[in-house]
Formats: C-alpha cells, structure tokens, sequence
C-alpha cells in the first residue's frame, strides 16, 4: 500500500492529507475519530452550532436530563462470584474448593450467610454506609461459556444477538436523544467504544492526556488550521469534523490523571469527566485478567487476592472522587459475562461457568444483599452435573433496574423482548 496521501497532488494546499487518512492515522485521537464517524452515520447529530462555534465546557453541555448518570465497569474474562461474595455457612463451598476457599474467619460479613473477600474493604465500607447493593446468584439467562458471546450477550441485553445488533444502554441514549445533545454525552476509556453503547454517538477516549491532535509525518505545525480547511462546509460530515475539533481542543483544558496504571488512570479520568461539566452522562470502562483457570491462590496470596484488592481500590479510589466532586447522582454497575464453577480445578483454578456476582455503587443504591432469597445452594442436587451456580437472579433485570431507576428510561426499550422484574438495586 502507498504511503502517499490521496491527494498529495492536489494543486492547493499541498501535502494535503485527506480526511480520511487522517482519521485513520488518528490525528485527533481514536475517539473523536470514531464520534465523528458514528454521528455522521447515524444522523442523530444535527448542525449543532453552538458546539462549532464555541469551545468551552458550557457549549457541550445538553438540555437533556436524567435523574442520574452511569459508569458501567465491566470485568473481562468471567469474574468468579464465589471468591468475590463467599457464601461462608455453606460446607459444599468448603469442600468443593480446599485450596482456594475464602476461610469464614476472613470474609467481610454482609448478612450472615454472604460475606465479601478480605481484599474488599472498601466496598464493605460502602455496603455498611448503604452505598452499595451486592447481587448474588446473578447470570444472563442463555448461559453461554464462550468469552466472546457471553460478553456480546450481556452488552446487548439480550439472551440471543438481537435484530439491531445495539447495547442495552445505546439503546436508552437513543430512544431518549435530542439535537443540542453533548458530543460527551456517551464515551467508553479506551480506543473502542464498548457494545454496550451501540446505538447512539459515542467516544472512545483512551485517556484525557492523549485525548486530541496527534502527529504524522507530512503534517505542518498548524494542525488545527488543517483541519478547520478540510472540515470548511456545513453538511453533517463537516459539521461533526469541526465539532471534534473543538472537542479536542475543550478536553486538552482539562487535567487529566497521570496514573502510569492504566485501569486507575481510565477510572480518575471518568471521574474528572463526570466532573468536567461536559455534558457527560454515561461512560463505560473495561478491567481484564479475570479468566482465572489456574493458580487463584489463598485468600491472603495470589492471583485472585491481587485481582480483588485492585478492584477494592480502584472502585474505592473512584467513589470518593465523585464524592469530592459532589457528584452523587453517578451510579456505577459492576459486571462480567458469566461466574465460574464451584469446584476448583487441578490447576488450583476455576473453569469457565454461569451465575456470579454484581455490583451497583453509590447514593442510588439501595444497599444490602439480593438474590439471597433465590439461591439454590451449591450442593451437588443444586449445582448438577456440570457444577455451575444456578442464576437465580436475571443479570438483566440488574441492567433493568439501572435504566429505570438511575436513567429514568424505559427497561422495555433498552432490554426490548425481555420481561423486566425488578430486582430492587436501586430505590
């Protein structure tokens, strides 16, 4: 392939890359990239004067309302629920898991039959101040194994791919969009946008710091001039072109985190954006490295303490500066595609499996246990041969709960086929 630009032989200006070999070079960050794309093929972006012609925080703000904000935290790789929230009174749990069980000297106390893992103390903090429902017993319904599916399921809200291939929160920003919407209305830290907000504009910011114009060879220094002739016009395109361009511009204000810990850094970033005054309404993040089949190790070592006290901190660090910040209407649901199996492994692991834990943090949540009165148990009559938790709470009812009662949408459209019953996560 060539490297030259397509229209470097173009009589004025020269050396003129096109539009869309600077977007694929990412010239203004993946994520603007990609708003700029999704608005122009959605047609959910009007001309949005305002926000071409001004580039301060106030100009991105929308009229759009909801009662709260989200943060949609999603583990990847099928975080084991039984390590997370230890259902402590149980002998099968013991016996099922001699190397890796969580001793009942050690877990956090929730309500007598569950507690959480020693590494949790935040969260056991939050849940004693009522600031964060623990769902136990929690799965999508369909029942897949596979990373991949499970994964594209639970982002959808869906138990099978659905017709309009959108997420069960694009669906609600969606049905509930307006013109003089933010460009930040929705975003996901990182490059790619989560499924979860297919179905409406959304941005991919790696970070703040690296949110905005980058460098290419056969760029002058006056980038931001380059792009303001390339994006000259008033069609949908062009529009959208120069509102990235002041979104650039708005967030390169902002301070960003300097974390070298990417997971802190995409979590104090969000922070800062629900704080920005942006406009900000939903953001989702992404935490790997839970696909624990070997070595999870004790509740004092290993690689299932380390993952449990990072995400303890993490979440933690994350509550307090919204709380810093004043910014009590942001509800965060913790999530993964599916638990894993109640006996351990010979690898002193734990194999791909179906119910586990859900998390909803912050001043909406209700606080307290649920899904206790629905849990089976985890003897061999309950679990059955292929000695899985049984769900005994639909994982989109959770999703449902957050729709309605943080967003104030409906649970029909955003989970559209689904027989919402609410779990009570959310008052």
């Amino acid at each position: 392939m060539s490297t030259t630009s397509p229209v470097a032989k173009a009589a004025a200006p020269p050396a003129m890359p096109s539009r869309r070999s600077l977007l694929t070079a990412g010239l203004v960050g993946g994520g603007v990239a990609a708003a700029a794309g999704m608005r122009a093929t959605t047609g959910v972006a009007s001309a949005q004067t305002s926000v071409v012609q001004a580039a301060s925080p106030a100009a991105f703000a929308s009229n759009h309302t909801s009662p709260g904000r989200l943060a949609v935290v999603y583990l990847r790789g099928g975080m084991d629920g039984l390590s997370a929230v230890v259902p402590y009174t149980e002998t099968a749990y013991y016996d099922a898991r001699p190397a890796i069980a969580v001793p009942d000297t050690a877990v956090l106390d929730l309500d007598g039959q569950f507690g959480l893992h020693p590494a949790l103390a935040n969260l056991h903090q939050l849940f004693g101040a009522g600031r964060l429902s623990v769902v136990v017993g929690a799965g999508n319904l369909a029942g897949d194994r596979s990373h991949f599916t499970a994964q594209d399921l639970s982002e959808f809200g869906a138990t099978s791919y659905p017709a309009d291939f959108n997420g069960w929160v694009g669906r609600h920003l969606g049905a509930t969009a307006g013109s003089d919407d933010s460009l930040f209305r929705s975003l996901t830290m990182g490059n790619n946008v989560n499924l979860s907000l297919r179905g409406t504009p959304a941005l991919g910011m790696a970070s703040i710091e690296a949110f905005g114009f980058g460098g290419v060879s056969g760029l002058t220094a006056n980038r931001e001039t380059t792009f303001e002739f390339m994006y000259a016009g008033d069609s949908l395109a062009e529009l959208t072109g120069t509102a990235a361009i002041r979104a650039a511009e708005t967030v390169g204000g902002i301070n960003g985190s300097n974390s070298q810990n990417a997971t802190a850094r995409s979590l104090a970033d969000a922070a800062t954006l629900f704080d920005s005054g942006l406009g900000v309404e939903v953001i989702t993040l992404n935490i790997g490295g839970w696909d624990t089949h070997n070595l999870m190790g004790a509740h004092d070592n290993g690689t299932m303490r380390d993952l449990l006290l990072g995400l303890d901190g993490y979440l933690g660090d994350f509550q307090a500066a919204l709380d810093d910040g004043g910014n009590s209407d942001v509800t965060t649901i913790v999530m993964t595609e599916f638990g894993r199996r109640v006996e351990q492994n010979g690898s002193g692991g734990t194999d791909h499996g179906w119910a586990t834990a859900m998390f909803v943090m912050g001043d909406a949540a209700t606080g307290g246990v649920f899904g206790a009165d629905s849990w089976v148990g985890l003897d061999s009559a309950a679990i059955g041969s292929r000695g899985d938790v049984v769900p005994g709470v639909d994982a989109l009812n959770v999703c449902g709960d957050v729709v309605a009662g943080v967003l104030g949408g409906n649970p029909s459209v955003a989970l559209p086929g689904h027989s919402y019953q609410p779990v009570g996560v959310v008052s």
